[in-house]
């Protein structure tokens, strides 16, 4: 599991201080070589502050069942449709 990143340090005048000054709300796609990269500000936030594992758990018990009387194969094929509907305004593969 990672547990820490090493930052690269990026001179404030430079092409790419100019482009993560663009991030706000939304991302910032970067495409090199046929790969995506998605850049987003790192959140100062404590993910984990508040956390219950007890509250956790409990909440996991009370779904249970949650999906009963769902078709299996109906949802399985929703999910696969959604992965292969775009989301990030990249142009179709042709």
């Amino acid at each position: 599991m990672l547990t820490e990143l090493d930052p690269i340090h990026v001179a404030p005048d430079s092409e790419l201080a100019r482009v993560l000054d663009r991030i706000g709300k939304t991302p910032v796609l970067l495409e090199k070589g046929g790969k995506l990269y998605r850049l987003t500000e790192e959140s100062q936030d404590n993910i984990w502050a508040g956390y219950d594992p007890k509250r956790a758990k409990a909440a996991l018990r009370k779904s249970a069942g949650a999906l009963r009387g769902v078709n299996r194969e109906e949802l399985l094929a929703d999910i696969r449709l959604g992965r292969e509907q775009d989301s990030h305004g990249r142009p179709a593969d042709d």
